[in-house]
């Protein structure tokens, strides 16, 4: 297992702990993002109907006020695709709106267009500031946008992120990913003993990341025998 499915697989426990839902997709940064870790913990169905229900709410036509089946029938693709264009272009019109560029870049992640959601976060670092969330965010879609690798810029903003919040367990466990992608097991058993560290004794989360730290150092072991 390479360093981001393990890094994948702990970040499941994160997702776990977070939703109380046993269902992670190992091997998707998009989980691994504030927005991903509850997406990945529900049914590949429903995203689509959670991107539309926050498009809708977005563009000033809330979800709620429509029948079930009727979102059903707007949250097929050409729908939302419809729908986080016209959201592109409003975000044209009105390029101070933090939240809106935030709902545009969390769209293009669902929709796994990379490129377009790190130009998305780009923008709004540029109205918001940097927080360690939206650092690690831009670092998780800047990933995916090069082949599901972290590093070079999105490693440099992982440590950015952890210099703003030591204790960011998502931060930390996609630096311990960072780390296997160039093979030093140290570094990454340390960031996710860290999590482990923080995480409650016996829970979910803190199993998996037990598990996930295991791995790190059969590999490490099979990598000094070798």
């Amino acid at each position: 297992m390479n360093g981001f499915l393990i890094g994948a697989v702990a970040m499941g426990g994160l997702a776990f702990a977070a939703v109380a839902v046993p269902l992670v997709r190992a091997g998707d940064w998009a989980a691994a993002s504030r927005w991903g870790r509850w997406r990945s913990a529900l049914p590949i169905a429903v995203a689509p109907l959670l991107l539309a229900a926050g498009l809708y709410a977005a563009l000033g036509n809330p979800a709620a006020l429509l029948p079930e089946q009727q979102l059903v029938e707007e949250a097929a693709p050409p729908q939302v695709e419809a729908m986080v264009a016209r959201l592109a272009a409003r975000l044209q019109a009105r390029p101070g709106d933090a939240e809106g560029w935030r709902m545009l870049a969390r769209s293009y992640e669902t929709l796994r267009r990379f490129d377009q959601a790190a130009g998305a976060y780009k923008q709004l670092l540029a109205l918001e500031g940097e927080s360690a969330d939206l650092l690690a965010d831009y670092a998780v879609v800047l990933g995916m946008a090069q082949g599901q690798h972290l590093s070079g810029a999105p490693e440099q903003l992982l440590n950015k992120a952890l210099a703003l919040n030591p204790q960011h367990t998502q931060v930390l466990a996609l630096l311990g990913s960072a780390a296997l992608e160039r093979n030093d097991y140290d570094s990454a058993l340390r960031a996710w003993k860290k999590i482990l560290s923080l995480a409650p004794a016996g829970s979910p989360m803190a199993r998996t990341i037990e598990d996930s730290i295991k791995r790190v150092e059969a590999q490490s072991m099979g990598s000094d025998v070798h």
